[in-house]
């Protein structure tokens, strides 16, 4: 059980004795550790030698990021379970996960697997999004204290904010066999069919373990637009709106430009390769 303790879960930590007991009294021995630091997650992942037969994860999306993109680096990849406790909780909404943690513990003990793709940005993983441009560095620039209590109500607030100072990023992108050169507000390369709490594709056109991606850009508008119809944009589509569906995805941009994993911060770069590695990892649910 890799435990991340500042991640929404100070009204459940005395549900994590319960979880155990569900686990040994399923024939499990658990190992409990708590993450001290971003990476943390990662990094004992990467030293620990012994081969568990399930790692689950107690936080949010980006903890889970840590866990995969662990796992991708080692010949022996155990079983996953995730208890969601992050504000936005997308990857776990992929496979219906409750945010009950008796529950899900239950229903990792019934032994169902599933299979799900993972994305690689560069040298680096993630589970269901990379993101570009304008307001990406939002999840991790808003305040924590604010998340918590607004939950994604923070995020807008925190977008709302930057939108006077976005510039256009000028990128030329190639997907499908063609390249396209725009001047591009944010884009999106998503597994699945949710972001940033926004339903964006129908769960029956889309899944995360189907092989492909989901890829929107956004147009930099010639007049800014304001934050209303800015969200209506994304939720009921324009001609500013381009989706494409693929496997693979390259970028190149005239500089350095904001990329985020799975809602976490990414190295800014200006040149970007992403492909897909179908059904990569394996999750109880």
């Amino acid at each position: 059980m890799l435990i991340n303790a500042r991640s929404g879960l100070k009204n459940s930590k005395n549900r994590l004795v319960d979880v155990i007991d569900v686990f040994c009294s399923n024939g499990y021995d658990v190992t409990c550790y708590v993450t001290q630091k971003r990476n943390d997650a990662y990094d004992y992942l990467m030293r620990n030698r012994v081969r568990y037969d399930v790692i689950c994860v107690f936080g949010g999306d980006g903890t889970m990021n840590e866990v995969s993109n662990a796992l991708m680096h080692k010949k022996h990849k155990p079983l996953l379970g995730y208890f969601p406790s992050g504000t936005m909780n997308d990857f776990g909404s992929n496979f219906d996960l409750s945010m009950d943690f008796m529950v899900n513990a239950n229903r990792i003990c019934e032994g169902n697997i599933r299979e799900f793709d993972v994305g690689q940005y560069n040298n680096r993983y993630f589970n269901y999004v990379a993101a570009f441009g304008a307001m990406c560095d939002v999840p991790f620039t808003t305040d924590r204290n604010a998340k918590e209590i607004l939950g994604n109500i923070a995020y807008i607030l925190e977008g709302i904010g930057k939108l006077p100072e976005i510039k256009p990023n000028k990128v030329r992108y190639t997907v499908n066999g063609k390249t396209y050169s725009k001047d591009v507000l944010f884009g999106l390369v998503y597994s699945g069919n949710r972001v940033a709490g926004m339903e964006l594709e129908d769960k029956k056109r889309s899944h995360i373990d189907d092989g492909m991606f989901n890829i929107l850009i956004v147009d930099y508008p010639l007049v800014l637009i304001d934050p209303m119809e800015l969200f209506d944009t994304l939720a009921n589509g324009s001609k500013m709106i381009h989706r494409y569906r693929s496997d693979s995805f390259t970028l190149e941009a005239d500089e350095d430009i904001v990329w985020t994993l799975d809602g976490e911060k990414a190295e800014f770069k200006n040149k970007a390769e992403i492909k897909i590695h179908k059904r990569a990892l394996k999750i109880l649910a």
